[in-house]
């Protein structure tokens, strides 16, 4: 900050003493003010942010394969459509929004049963990989493997954080077992706020 009184002490008109006294004792109580106000103003913009909303999940049937996914109370009515793949397996999609985020699941009840660790998280890889072309992800963290379920300690499960080209952000987890891969997915154009929340989404899924 460029105080007035500078001006005076390029030509020596003020006293050494009157100097000592605005360098010792006057900028050091501006500093600490500019100080002072610099951190309020900081501590009002993060008061006047809007606290977001804490949504309710509730374990939610996926059609009628026996599997649930925890969504929010308000859209855990709402159908998950049933579609079929080129090979007649099952498919089932839901995509509920809340807030300015949405709770997405892909269930897919194969025609196959996958047994091996190594053929769980193949088919996993393969789906996700087919995911991010599908929806044009630009960016991504890189696959988390070797994830659990503690409801299913045969299941294996990827995670992977997203970016489309449209800039939303994504975080994705995928759990396989048996004849049975689900994807669920949390995304929005900032990433949700909620960590907790968006930990019972992910980890929540139940195949049975």
């Amino acid at each position: 900050m460029q105080l007035s009184y500078k001006k005076y002490l390029s030509n020596g008109s003020i006293p050494f003493s009157l100097r000592c006294i605005f360098e010792v004792k006057i900028y050091p109580v501006m500093t600490k003010l500019l100080t002072t106000l610099f951190l309020l103003s900081i501590a009002q913009y993060l008061l006047a942010q809007p606290t977001p909303k804490v949504p309710r999940l509730s374990k939610t049937p996926i059609g009628n394969t026996g599997s649930f996914a925890y969504l929010p109370d308000s859209k855990a009515t709402d159908p998950f459509e049933l579609s079929y793949s080129p090979d007649s397996s099952k498919v089932y999609t839901g995509d509920f929004l809340e807030g300015e985020h949405h709770f997405s699941v892909i269930l897919v009840k194969f025609n196959f049963s996958l047994n091996t660790q190594l053929e769980k998280e193949n088919m996993i890889l393969n789906y996700l990989d087919f995911l991010k072309t599908s929806l044009n992800i630009v960016q991504s963290a890189g696959y988390g493997k070797g994830h659990t379920l503690e409801s299913a300690p045969e299941a294996t499960g990827v995670i992977d954080y997203w970016v489309d080209k449209d800039k939303d952000k994504w975080a994705i987890k995928a759990w396989a077992d048996g004849n049975t891969l689900a994807v669920l997915m949390l995304y929005g154009a900032t990433e949700y706020p909620i960590f907790n929340v968006q930990q019972m989404f992910l980890n929540g899924f139940r195949f049975k």
